[in-house]
């Protein structure tokens, strides 16, 4: 990301949606088009308007149906999983990946405040808490949707309140974030903040797969992980990372170089089918 005005971030209206998404993973399993699982969503979606089911169906099934593949490694993962935490996690990753305004504010505001501890946008300290919170100095460590749309018009010119309010929503509701309220002015709102319990391997094992070995790079270096979109997105640290591919390595997903400090990480599978297959299967063993 640029960070400079002008750069194209798209707006965002619909959530995360994870019931309709569930099922819209369901009816395309079962054989239906993309604009198939669209039309049955939209009696199901819950919402007051037709106009609005419509959209919302039409967005939920853009985002989780995939023309033209019989059991896309999403789906096949998702499903294993269930509604589990994991779910929530790779449904975020892959809404991410389709709506550059999640995944930007994901990265240019909460990990460059949470891990590499900056102020976004130039900011000083001063005029960051005052933005943010409106007091002088920081009380909580949390980051207001008055700083996130202030970001999104100085430095995207994206003057969308509903927008930025709504791609906060998708990262609390897929995990990446939790939120507070808190005072300010003489008025409460939502402070957000990345949440202490971040992705499990599996989800790490998927995104590793989907970032690199799809691209064809199965052979990974150790500090290239931090690169991740998945690592962006959930704030991960690179000891956390590394903790993960550890992991990955041990349930066969992976194989670690020892023959240096931080050494490369090799993906075990030679297709994304593939490794799929053996990540639903990592759901039939014990939960960690």
């Amino acid at each position: 990301m640029s960070g400079s005005p002008g750069v194209d971030v798209g707006s965002v209206r619909i959530g995360l949606q994870f019931a309709a998404a569930m099922q819209a993973m369901e009816l395309a399993a079962s054989g239906l088009s993309r604009r198939e699982v669209a039309e049955e969503l939209t009696a199901a979606v819950a919402a007051s308007e037709e106009s609005r089911k419509r959209r919302i169906a039409g967005v939920v099934a853009r985002r989780f149906v995939a023309d033209g593949e019989t059991e896309p490694p999403l789906r096949v993962v998702a499903r294993a999983a269930g509604s589990s935490l994991d779910t929530r996690h790779l449904l975020l990753y892959t809404i991410a990946g389709l709506e550059p305004l999640v995944v930007s504010i994901a990265e240019e505001i909460f990990y460059d405040r949470f891990v590499l501890g900056r102020t976004p946008g130039a900011l000083s300290e001063s005029e960051w808490a005052t933005l943010n919170t409106g007091q002088l100095l920081e009380t909580d460590e949390v980051i207001t949707h008055r700083l996130v749309d202030h970001y999104a018009q100085t430095q995207w010119g994206l003057d969308d309140p509903t927008s930025t309010q709504c791609a906060l929503r998708i990262l609390r509701e897929g995990g990446a974030l939790g939120a507070t309220w808190l005072a300010r002015g003489g008025t409460r709102c939502l402070g957000y903040f990345p949440t202490h319990r971040g992705p499990s391997w599996r989800v790490f094992a998927y995104a590793l797969w989907d970032e690199f070995a799809s691209h064809g790079r199965r052979e990974v270096p150790r500090a290239h992980l931090r690169s991740m979109r998945l690592a962006r997105l959930f704030s991960l640290r690179g000891p956390v990372l590394d903790v993960m591919a550890e992991r990955a390595a041990s349930e066969g997903f992976g194989i670690i170089d020892r023959r240096r400090s931080g050494g490369r990480l090799i993906v075990t599978h030679k297709s994304f089918d593939e490794a799929a297959q053996a990540l639903a299967g990592a759901y039939t063993l014990c939960e960690d």
